[in-house]
């Protein structure tokens, strides 16, 4: 599996991460007890934009950047995003020094080991120098395998040149010189 599609998998992995954090901060609800956080209507606004950026925005970003950037400044762009999501990863589970949710023990270290995962692997990626102009993918490399096994197929069925009619050719053309030499005798 190439660099790219690991990255890819990873960041979907951070989307599910996301999903699951939040269904772990709101599934109390469901029993009748307190939720995790309750946002006060002054500021949940801004707290739903933030956490839309940070949870949707930054790793469909990120997975964009893992496919088809393939300039260094777009790959550098991607570890800058990792390592992002990776320091607010670690951060929030800081906040277990204060109040400890075991409810987020599952998710929070899951999603900091794939940070940190994520974060080498991009720079990795970011530290790989193309060997040609055009990067090659693993799908551009099989499909020129194959059209080299195709013409190697079609050489050797072309028919081969004929070489009886050229030796005939030439030995007609040895015995006109070998008469002409006799009758010059």
């Amino acid at each position: 599996m190439n660099r790219q599609i690991e990255m890819v998998v990873l960041w979907t992995l951070v989307i599910m991460g996301f999903l699951a954090h939040t269904m772990a901060d709101v599934m109390p609800a469901f029993w009748g007890e307190q939720i995790v956080t309750m946002p006060t209507p002054a500021h949940s606004r801004e707290l739903i934009a933030m956490m839309l950026g940070v949870c949707y925005t930054l790793p469909v970003l990120a997975i964009f950047l893992a496919l088809w950037g393939k300039h260094k400044a777009w790959r550098v762009i991607h570890v800058l995003l990792t390592f992002i999501f990776t320091a607010l990863c670690l951060l929030h589970m800081l906040e277990w020094i204060d109040e400890f949710n075991p409810v987020q023990l599952t998710v929070m270290p899951l999603m900091g080991l794939i940070g940190l995962i994520l974060f080498v692997k991009s720079i990795k990626y970011a530290r790989e120098k193309r060997n040609t102009g055009v990067e090659e993918t693993e799908n551009d490399a099989d499909e020129n395998e194959d059209t080299h096994k195709n013409e190697a197929r079609e050489d050797a069925n072309e028919e081969p040149t004929n070489d009886n009619e050229a030796q005939a050719t030439h030995g007609e053309t040895k015995e006109s010189e070998a008469e002409e030499y006799t009758n010059t005798k």
